[in-house]
């Protein structure tokens, strides 16, 4: 189902046109919506939106900004030190309080066999041994919901990538977007659900368990500030 297939369902069941629900209200509804049950989707696959991105490791810069979006949803950071080296995972830890940020002091004190960061200033800030340059030396996973719709004019499927750092949603919950759209009008303009509506925490639960058991291994790449190896969009901020 495309973006423009969409609003046309979303009427269908409201008995509504553009005058009476405006693709501006459509909007608004759809995105919150499409996050709500995207929430939930999360809560049975926890790995359901996220995404792998590189970036290049500098020698001797322990700061690496990123945007705010992907800060907020890190889920694991992994760091290889040398070129032939392979990939240690990070640990998240609070910013030091007691601790003197240079490089003298960072080094002694940490490992390249056990590194740390925590995030401060929109940025990772690696605690570890020497830093040397190594490309695609950072190897970050993070979380993002799909893309909001922007318009409701789209003929690409909702189901497809917007881009290399974006999901699409699930075609499987497409009907239940619309639905669920639909029981917010109805409950707002206090109008009588239908017994399909009424059915609708059943048939999520039903859709969430088989969702749950979906292979959904195929890898999505991101670039990050910093450079690239593999090829993805660079984020833009």
């Amino acid at each position: 189902m495309n973006a423009t297939q969409l609003a046309s369902l979303i009427r269908s069941k409201t008995r509504t046109t553009s005058d009476t629900f405006s693709d501006a209200a459509v909007l608004v509804h759809v995105n919150t919506f499409k996050d709500e049950i995207a929430g939930r989707i999360q809560q049975e696959r926890q790995e359901a939106w996220n995404i792998p991105a590189t970036f290049d490791l500098e020698a001797g810069k322990r700061e690496y900004a990123f945007p705010d979006d992907v800060l907020n949803s890190i889920v694991s950071l992994e760091l290889k030190f040398s070129s032939d080296g392979d990939y240690v995972r990070a640990r998240a830890v609070q910013a030091p309080a007691d601790f003197a940020l240079n490089e003298a002091e960072i080094a002694g004190y940490h490992s390249n066999a056990a590194p740390w960061y925590f995030v401060r200033r929109r940025a990772v800030y690696v605690l570890s041994g020497a830093i040397a340059a190594v490309t695609a030396g950072g190897r970050l996973v993070y979380n993002a919901f799909p893309a909001d719709l922007s318009d409701l004019s789209g003929t690409t499927d909702l189901s497809v990538d917007p881009s290399t750092t974006t999901h699409g949603f699930p075609r499987e919950f497409h009907e239940l977007l619309a639905r669920r759209v639909s029981i917010e009008f109805k409950d707002i303009n206090g109008m009588q659900l239908s017994t399909k509506e009424l059915a609708y925490d059943q048939d999520l639960e039903r859709k969430l368990d088989e969702f749950s058991t979906a292979d959904l291994s195929a890898v999505f790449t991101a670039s990050v500030p910093g450079g690239s190896t593999m090829g993805g969009e660079g984020f833009d901020y």
